[in-house]
């Protein structure tokens, strides 16, 4: 989670951004579709995770990207 915190706040040029388990891009200012796709691909690099599209559009929540993440791991 904190890993995820920090690369959605260099996505979103955020350094005060907050994450939780029920956190939604439209929480966060600065959330659109190319930071959006900044986010997942820089979690794939960093993790050596990948992820299908239908996957990264059917996350409800940041929770849901984090079990996913684990399920990859």
């Amino acid at each position: 989670m904190k890993k995820l915190q920090i690369i959605i706040r260099e996505a979103v040029n955020d350094d005060e951004v907050e994450i939780n388990a029920n956190t939604v891009a439209s929480d966060i200012e600065g959330w659109d579709s190319l930071a959006q796709i900044v986010i997942m691909g820089e979690l794939q690099n960093e993790l050596n995770v990948k992820f299908t599209s239908s996957e990264i559009n059917g996350f409800a929540n940041i929770g849901e990207l984090v079990d996913a993440i684990k399920m990859k791991l």
